[in-house]
């Protein structure tokens, strides 16, 4: 029987590298799409092994609907043999210049929905109680939730969220023996790449920290585009899938020692300072 995942987000980047590769792998994948004509994209991409699932991971009803389909479709006793949650935005911008909605979109989509999307398909995953067999959840985090950066505050903050409940329900779940699995890439060639503004022309021009936002869309977008491929992402939750003692995070970052291991190696201050000096953020 073939052993059958969803997959949030998979109309670009690391969901659709994901779900091509699962599906060129034998598994049968459901992935889900905002738009219709992205549905039709994937499907025509993925061939016969996919199946569009069309929902906002922030429209609950969606998602239920969505739920049942699938549900209809296993048989007695089958069951969904992973979960990847993947969807994501990357919101930004100085904490005090931008509006508290942003926090609140940004953890609409990248907190509220994964646990929505989650909630819903757990027993699908195995977690009914006399369940012969159990699936994993893979959530795609990122070395942000780990580590955190100036002007990303509310990208950050959504991704530490999701660390710390992945972790929750890693520990509640052991009751039926359904895996949760962190994934944390860094810098990885995406489309969220092109959604950032211009450095010299966004809404932050003209205020105090104009001139480090400048360094700091440089920086970091340059460092995004030069990323490691998506395909790197999926062929480590394909490995995920198969092994049966997985760790519980991966870190998959380029320049690991810069982009991950030294942050956690200096002492905030001097990490601080390090950051401020490179920005130029610290008070004169």
């Amino acid at each position: 029987m073939m052993k059958k995942i969803i997959i949030t987000g998979v109309s670009t980047g690391i969901g659709f590298s994901t779900a091509k590769i699962l599906c060129n792998s034998g598994y049968l994948v459901y992935g889900s799409v905002r738009k219709e004509a992205d549905a039709q994209n994937t499907k025509e991409q993925f061939g016969e092994n996919f199946t569009p699932l069309i929902f906002d991971v922030t429209d609950a009803n969606a998602i239920h609907k969505s739920a049942e389909l699938v549900k209809n479709e296993l048989k007695p006793g089958e069951i969904l043999s992973g979960l990847v949650n993947n969807a994501g935005v990357a919101m930004g911008g100085p904490v005090s210049l931008i509006d508290t909605d942003v926090f609140r979109q940004q953890f609409e989509v990248n907190f509220f929905g994964l646990i929505e999307v989650t909630k819903t398909f757990l027993p699908m995953l195995g977690a009914i109680k006399n369940s012969t067999f159990q699936g994993k959840i893979i959530n795609i985090s990122s070395v942000a939730g780990r580590n955190a950066n100036p002007f990303v505050a509310p990208y950050s903050a959504s991704k530490f969220a999701v660390e710390g409940f992945s972790d929750a329900l890693r520990r509640e779940l052991l009751l039926y023996g359904v895996d949760v699995i962190l994934i944390e890439p860094g810098p990885i060639k995406t489309a969220i790449w092109d959604k950032v503004p211009e450095p010299e022309d966004n809404e932050f021009t003209g205020t105090d920290y104009e001139p480090a936002l400048i360094k700091f869309y440089k920086f970091f977008i340059e460092m995004g585009k030069k990323g490691l491929d998506a395909d790197v992402i999926g062929n480590r939750v394909k490995a995920i899938l198969q092994n049966p003692s997985p760790k519980t995070r991966y870190v998959i970052t380029p320049n690991r020692f810069t982009h991950f291991t030294l942050p956690n190696l200096l002492p905030d201050r001097m990490f601080d300072k390090l950051i401020g000096k490179n920005l130029g953020l610290l008070k004169k």
